[in-house]
C-alpha cells in the first residue's frame, strides 16, 4: 500500500507540472504574439516615417529649384534694366 500511494502522489505531481508547463508554454505563446504584433506595428510606423521623410525632401528639392529658378529670373530681369538704362 505505501507504494501505491507513493505511485499515486508521483502521478499527481507529474499531471501538476504538465499542467503547470502547458500554462506557461501558453502564456509565453501570447507574449510571443503580443511582441510580434508590437513588431510590426513599428515596422509600419517606421516606414511611414521614411515615406514622410522622402516627401519632404522631395518638396524642400522642389522648393529650392523654383527658389533658384525665381532668382535667375530676378538677376535676367535687372540685367535687362541695367542695359536698358546703358542704351
Amino acid at each position: 500500500q505505501g507504494l501505491a500511494a507513493e505511485l499515486r502522489s508521483l502521478r499527481a505531481r507529474a499531471e501538476e507540472a504538465a499542467l503547470s508547463h502547458e500554462r506557461e508554454a501558453r502564456t509565453l505563446r501570447d507574449q510571443a504574439a503580443a511582441a510580434a504584433k508590437q513588431r510590426d506595428s513599428a515596422l509600419r510606423e517606421a516606414e511611414e516615417a521614411r515615406a514622410q521623410l522622402r516627401a519632404g525632401a522631395e518638396a524642400r528639392a522642389a522648393a529650392r529649384r523654383e527658389l533658384l529658378e525665381a532668382q535667375r529670373e530676378a538677376r535676367d530681369s535687372r540685367e535687362g534694366r541695367d542695359t536698358e538704362r546703358r542704351r
